[in-house]
């Protein structure tokens, strides 16, 4: 039997949730947690322009202060997202007024105001990366909570961006997932299909900063199959929305994929040699494992990240929604998650902005649409702090 090592094994949990089919306005780049591990091949690849931005945005639009009614406090998850050891906290509004239906459009309509000069921009700029990399844009809006680190609770009146590390967690509660999941009729969405797969990122001793994401599906003889091959993709925009009137926070985000189109034959046996050594096993965090000393190849081939994603697609006419639950394993820090995760794809959106020229006022419009339906999506609430 091959050997798994001791940080690896673990039981399943029977009330696991099976996947669902059945502004501050400032740069923070600095402050992003994107160097949270010391392993290198973990940080985020950002574009030479990329724009970052976090916004706060309440019952009194989108601000640059902190109100007195918001708390830092402690996040009161499970999901493991300390840094350190470092319990994370998150910014809690105290005086939640319900809204109105013309106050909660004025709301979204804010941010899409807020929002699209910043984009246009970062489409200009992503346009040669595109032309001449033959990179895949995609504009996705992500639902999480950010979480704030190197803090104490309490007022936050003298609220300071200086001695915050910030993240976004994309595990959505359970209760929040099944809110979502009421709203999706109300939008016309329907079931596109349903994926079980498994993602392998490999990393090679020469490029210490890049990843090859191997996706995968299994065979019938219950070894991987690998399907598409991508480097970890390129962030052009990202802005990080503090909603402190509702249960969820907002993370808009545009970035490039890139496919994997020089790769040698040697280089292609390499990695399926990695990929064929691979035994599925539901029993151990991130669905796979390798015989003792099998995880990298002689050639300066490494597996540091393993992933098992079951996902249901929906889509409407605009729009796609992407439900899935990850387990996922780091081979080199020895810490795994299991998330749910909530995904919609602003595919008309992404499209309208990659024409030669944009009409704004269209560009406009469709935001508005596209910030209703997330808008819907994010109850009030209290369930995630």
């Amino acid at each position: 039997m091959s050997y798994i090592p001791p940080h690896k094994r673990h039981s399943k949990d029977p009330n696991r949730p099976s996947p669902v089919p059945d502004s501050l306005v400032t740069k923070f780049k600095n402050n992003l947690d994107f160097k949270n591990s010391s392993d290198k091949i973990n940080r985020v690849t950002c574009s030479e322009n990329f724009i970052s931005k976090w916004l706060l945005v309440g019952s009194n639009g989108i601000g640059d202060k902190v109100p007195a009614s918001v708390d830092l406090v402690p996040f009161s998850s499970d999901s493991g997202e300390g840094i350190n050891g470092e319990r994370p906290l998150v910014l809690m509004n105290n005086d939640i007024n319900k809204a109105s239906e013309q106050e909660e459009r004025a709301q979204w309509v804010l941010i899409a105001e807020k929002v699209e000069e910043d984009l246009v921009l970062a489409y200009k700029r992503a346009k040669t990366s595109v032309e001449e990399n033959q990179h895949v844009l995609r504009l996705v809006a992500r639902f999480g909570k950010i979480l704030l680190y190197k803090r104490k609770p309490g007022p936050i009146a003298e609220f300071s961006q200086k001695n915050l590390k910030k993240m976004f967690s994309t595990d959505v509660p359970t209760s929040n997932l099944h809110h979502i999941m009421s709203k999706v009729p109300s939008h016309d969405f329907s079931i596109d299909l349903e994926k079980d797969t498994y993602t392998v990122k490999i990393s090679h001793n020469t490029r210490p900063t890049e990843t090859i994401n191997c996706k995968c599906t299994l065979k019938e003889d219950g070894r991987l199959s690998m399907y598409k091959a991508e480097l970890n993709v390129v962030w052009h925009l990202v802005h990080d929305m503090s909603c402190i009137d509702r249960s969820l926070d907002l993370r808009l985000m545009l970035a490039a994929k890139r496919k994997m189109t020089a790769l040698t034959e040697k280089e292609i046996s390499d990695i399926k040699g990695l990929l064929d050594s691979a035994t599925v096993d539901p029993n151990v965090k991130g669905g796979l494992r390798w015989p003792f000393g099998k995880s990298s190849s002689g050639d300066g081939y490494r597996i540091f990240e393993v992933c098992h994603v079951r996902a249901t697609i929906y889509k409407n006419q605009t729009l796609r929604l992407r439900v899935r639950e990850t387990d996922r394993f780091n081979e080199r820090t020895g810490t795994g998650a299991v998330k749910r995760e909530v995904t919609l794809i602003l595919k008309d959106v992404n499209t309208k902005l990659q024409e030669p020229n944009i009409e704004r006022g269209c560009v406009m419009e469709m935001l508005r649409d596209a910030l209703g339906t997330i808008w819907d999506f994010m109850h009030c609430g209290a369930s995630l702090r």
